[in-house]
């Protein structure tokens, strides 16, 4: 990231402490991977980064997805909505005409939900007791 991205980004922190650098960088990073996944380049709607967003994080963090993003200040598909259009307000990324906030405020959780593997306990003896 250029210093110029960088001191934008710290900026918004100052602004907003809700969240942190890192989720800033990761929204960033996130908007990447869904665009990547694209069979063309075109605009994504907030549904579709939301998805490409949980699954960015599954892929980066695995299990412990919830907790990062916690960490972080997200807990909603709100929040990270707030988080894009801070990026979009200091021109660290694009909104097309018809894109609008409200967007985001919908039911979706971004959480990655993963079971930890289960994986059988190996079979031991039990030692006898006479």
């Amino acid at each position: 990231m250029d210093s110029v991205s960088e001191q934008k980004i710290i900026n918004l922190v100052h602004s907003d402490p809700r969240f942190t650098r890192e989720a800033y960088c990761f929204v960033t990073d996130a908007v990447t991977f869904t665009v990547s996944r694209l069979d063309s380049h075109r605009h994504v709607t907030a549904r579709e980064l939301l998805e490409g967003m949980r699954d960015f994080a599954a892929q980066e963090y695995g299990v412990i997805a919830p907790e990062v993003l916690h960490s972080w200040g997200i807990r909603s598909a709100s929040d990270i909505g707030d988080l894009v259009y801070a990026l979009i307000g200091v021109e660290l990324l694009a909104a097309s005409p018809g894109d609008k906030r409200s967007d985001f405020d919908i039911d979706f959780d971004p959480a990655p939900h993963q079971e930890l593997p289960v994986d059988p306990l190996p079979a031991f003896a039990l030692p006898k007791i006479d």
